[in-house]
């Protein structure tokens, strides 16, 4: 046998040796586990999950592969995820506790609290003394709405271990549960004197003050906290977050600080940029974001951002094109799509927004935040009851979500309903104490309430904490016109438009009360000067038109009007406005055109209707008019001047005289002091024979409106039926003296000689 055998047997030995070795599922499981220990230990999480799971594909009941799973899904923000694994983990290894506790914890932040449960009793059946099984339990039978077995499980976990503090705080928050808020914080007491170290148990102490609207105590428990541990990264979050909330941002930066000192993950350093982003210091946010970018999971979150700094930096476009980078790639991102689309509400392409806007929610059916861009979308089409309906989705999918609410509210307001806004915008100060929009929704509900002292104290208040909020002066400026304080409202205005100078409301105010003083020149001038620098803004064209017509200038009016839809075609204000000026010039068929564009963009276009059919009526088309009368009653059974109208073309063109009176009490019931209203429903009874109401429903006529010729006409033809010559004369004479020129006067001419005959 030769060497060269030999020497190639025994490399051929060596190779399958080798080879056999790499092959054993054993070896080859714990080679990834370290591995995935290694990426752990340097942070790369996503590396580590791929080792951790091909370690369980060597062996499929790897219970510890699991837990490393689970943790590294955690640390990279995969809850889901880590639900998985952890629930997996605790299926192999029923008698283990610590495992049972993993999988029932991440089971209550589910919400899934039977299950919870389930796991807290396998784990106290292993270990009848185990602490931290009680406290689960107890979490997941509170969760369960079983405060009082909950509170037995707590009160127990502490007899076991009265020096563990998770058991005490899980008491309080009992105790809070039931409403004994005394002996709530006694226990979350006890639980910091029982572990004197635990910055857990002082935050839940503080949180518990911040319910209570106890922020002294809250802040100072806080800072004890971070007294304990001061990088703690956690307790530095708790306390930015409380001083963002309580108006106090300046105070925030270095706590967002130090939590991204104490452990620069790409999530924490989102917070921080987010942070940048609201105090619009942008040159700030951005070169966080660009950091985050390159990150698989939070990258295109970061990318969002910076299409968000786009927009604020007042380029659409650059927004549009980076968001349109992120769709390229991931052509079903719903928040990518969200995002584009409220980039194109606020650019007015409403058709556009919506498509794009139901693209996102057909990719992510429960993305609240697109329901929520929806509902905006649609109320800037003037379509309230879609709109409604996509608020109301907001909230069953986040019922805390108070934003929506507010919109509920602010919808409400437009169709005047005031009580019902009032007490949406209520309970959204109620989920959010601090919404800024939810007060001065709430306050505007109250001045239209005329409850002025109330919205006096919100508004106040509101001053003090957002100084730099336009629509807070704008409100405040509201109360005091409605008030009769010309000084005050003035003033109020004027603040409001020096921090944003074409605010509409404060616009609009300020405008009013020139108009209202008699200086229309002034207004007009300033306006000018507005339109000159802002010459696309749709709604300081609108009230420059307004202005125009009260200086008697309607070519000028008419120019800015058409501007105004030209800048934004859904300007709804400019379309009934234009239709309006064209009426009182008598441009009748123009004046069409405008209102059928104004109702076509409208889910319940009954204004824009019945303007259309009255315009009809002017032109004689009887049937046009009837059909659109007949349109805004499908959508209002209770529109009064619809069913006035519908009501005197069925009475007078053969029509159903009994439906006809319906529809003349419906109107009478809608505009009870209308002159026309009462004229219909008599010229109705007159129709019907039943002279006395017909009577009646005349003379109530007349006593609103003296000079109506219609009403004084048909009282006279109901006292000449009835027999009263004397009175039926009288009224027709009355007639001739408002009234000698027209065909109809010939006619009353013709009675009145019959009388002397």
């Amino acid at each position: 046998m030769s060497s060269r055998f030999l020497s190639a047997c025994a490399i051929a030995s060596t190779l399958l040796l080798i080879s056999a070795c790499s092959h054993d599922p054993e070896t080859l499981k714990r080679d990834h586990m370290a591995r995935g220990d290694q990426f752990v230990a340097a942070k790369n999480f996503d590396a580590a999950i791929i080792e951790y799971r091909n370690a369980i594909q060597q062996d499929p009941k790897f219970t510890d592969a699991y837990r490393k799973l689970t943790s590294s899904y955690l640390a990279r923000g995969d809850a889901r995820s880590a639900l998985r694994s952890a629930e997996m983990a605790a299926e192999l290894a029923p008698d283990l506790p610590a495992v049972q506790l993993e999988a029932g914890n991440l089971l209550i932040l589910a919400g899934r609290f039977n299950d919870a449960k389930v796991r807290a009793e396998k784990a106290i059946t292993s270990d009848p003394k185990n602490v931290q099984a009680r406290i689960l339990l107890g979490n997941a039978i509170a969760g369960l709405k079983d405060v009082d077995s909950a509170i037995k499980e707590f009160e127990a976990a502490i007899r076991l271990d009265p020096t563990l503090a998770g058991g005490y705080t899980s008491l309080a928050i009992m105790k809070a549960t039931q409403g004994d808020m005394n002996a709530a914080e006694r226990s979350f007491r006890d639980a910091i004197n029982a572990d004197p170290k635990s910055v857990a148990a002082r935050l839940a102490l503080a949180q518990f003050y911040l319910s209570r609207q106890r922020v002294a105590d809250a802040e100072q428990t806080m800072q004890q906290a971070l007294a304990v541990s001061p990088r703690d990264q956690l307790a530095n979050l708790a306390m930015a977050v409380l001083y963002q909330g309580t108006n106090r941002k300046q105070e925030a930066e270095r706590y967002l600080r130090a939590a991204v000192d104490a452990d620069p993950t790409p999530r924490v350093t989102l917070s921080l940029a987010d942070y940048y982003i609201g105090q619009r210091r942008l040159d700030d946010a951005e070169p966080l974001l660009q950091k985050i970018q390159p990150d698989p999971h939070l990258g295109t979150m970061a990318t969002l951002r910076l299409a968000t700094i786009e927009l604020l930096r007042g380029r659409p476009d650059d927004s549009l094109r980076t968001l349109d980078k992120i769709l390229a790639a991931e052509p079903k991102n719903g928040q990518a799509l969200a995002a584009k689309a409220d980039v194109l509400r606020q650019q007015h392409l409403l058709d556009d927004a919506l498509r794009t806007i139901d693209a996102s929610i057909a990719a992510e059916p429960t993305l609240a935040e697109a329901h929520f861009i929806r509902g905006r979308i649609l109320a800037a089409k003037a379509q309230t009851q879609k709109a409604e309906q996509a608020f109301n989705e907001v909230l069953r999918l986040n019922p805390r979500a108070a934003a929506a609410q507010v919109e509920l509210a602010r919808l409400r307001l437009s169709t005047g309903a005031t009580d019902r806004s009032i007490t949406l915008a209520t309970e959204a100060t109620r989920m959010d104490p601090r919404s800024v929009d939810a007060k001065l929704v709430l306050a505007h509900g109250l001045i239209l309430h005329r409850d002025y002292e109330q919205a006096d104290t919100i508004l106040k208040s509101l001053v003090e904490a957002a100084p730099k909020v336009p629509a807070v002066h704008t409100e405040m400026g509201l109360l005091r016109a409605a008030t009769h304080d010309q000084l005050g409202a003035r003033q109020s205005f004027t603040r409001a438009l020096d921090l944003d100078p074409v605010y509409p409301a404060a616009l609009g105010g300020l405008t009013a009360l020139d108009i209202a003083a008699g200086k229309i020149g002034d207004a007009t001038s300033r306006l000018d000067r507005l339109v000159a620098a802002w010459p696309k803004d749709a709604g300081l064209l609108v009230i420059a038109a307004k202005a125009e017509l009260h200086a008697k200038n309607p070519s000028k009016a008419e120019g800015l009007l058409i501007r105004a839809i030209d800048a934004n075609p859904s300007a709804l204000a400019a379309y009934s406005l234009l239709g309006q000026l064209y009426l009182s010039q008598k441009k009748l068929d123009a004046a069409l055109v405008q209102f059928q564009k104004l109702a076509d963009t409208q889910d319940r276009p009954v204004g824009a209707l019945t303007i259309i059919g009255m315009i009809y009526q002017i032109q004689g088309r009887t049937a046009d008019a009837r059909a659109a009368f007949e349109r805004v009653l499908t959508f209002d059974a209770s529109a009064g001047v619809a069913a006035n109208n519908l009501a005197f073309i069925y009475a007078e063109n053969g029509g159903n005289v009994d439906l006809a009176l319906q529809l003349a009490q419906t109107a009478k019931s809608a505009l009870p002091n209308q002159a026309e209203v009462h004229d219909t429903l008599g010229w109705i009874y007159v129709k019907k024979n039943e002279l006395p109401l017909a009577v009646a429903s005349l003379r109530r006529s007349l006593e609103i409106d003296p000079a109506n010729l219609e009403a004084s006409y048909h009282l006279g033809l109901a006292y000449e039926k009835q027999g009263n010559r004397a009175d039926a004369r009288r009224m027709l004479e009355q007639y001739l003296r408002l009234d000698s020129t027209s065909d109809r006067s010939t006619e009353v001419r013709r009675r009145l000689a019959a009388f002397g005959a």
